[in-house]
């Protein structure tokens, strides 16, 4: 009864590693086509290549908790106002200190090159923190306290710089 079951199972983890190698051999994932060429000279890009992004201008960084108050109060006018935003070159990064001990929004300032921001906020939520991306410094801070006409304003003068 043992052997009955052996081959079957023996095959079945043969083609399965042959199935690994196969696709880790390939330079490409399966499925992927193949790059178009451009011929010499011509100026056309090959289909599917995209421009550079643009650096954003402003980066906005919330300090938010899910257990903030003033986090919920603020996430509604803040989308209202990031809708003006859409298409402008601002960057909105969610620094989520819900979990106290994870350091992840701490991580992730210093990450974009912004730790020492992360020294003066530690802990502290329910607001955004415009920041010009060439200067590295705080152009504006957003609150809850603030309508929505106060935050697009804010939004567009830090935008324009």
């Amino acid at each position: 009864m043992k052997t009955r079951f052996a081959a079957p199972v023996l095959a079945a983890l043969t083609l399965a590693a042959a199935g690994i190698a196969f696709a880790q051999s390939g330079s490409q994932p399966s499925g992927t086509p193949a790059p178009k060429a451009v011929q010499p000279g011509s100026d056309s890009k090959p289909s599917g290549t995209h421009a550079a992004a643009e650096a954003p201008k402003v980066i906005a960084l919330q300090f938010y908790a899910d257990w903030c108050p003033g986090c919920k109060a603020l996430q509604p006018k803040l989308d209202e106002a990031m809708k003006d935003a859409a298409g402008q070159p601002c960057l909105t990064v969610k620094l989520d200190q819900t979990n106290k001990d994870s350091h992840q929004a701490e991580y992730m300032l210093a990450a974009l090159g912004y730790a020492d921001l992360w020294k003066d906020n530690a802990g502290k939520t329910g607001y955004v923190l415009l920041v010009d991306t060439k200067t590295k410094k705080v152009v504006a801070t957003i609150d809850s306290k603030q309508e929505v006409k106060q935050i697009k304003s804010t939004l567009m003068a830090a935008l324009k710089g």
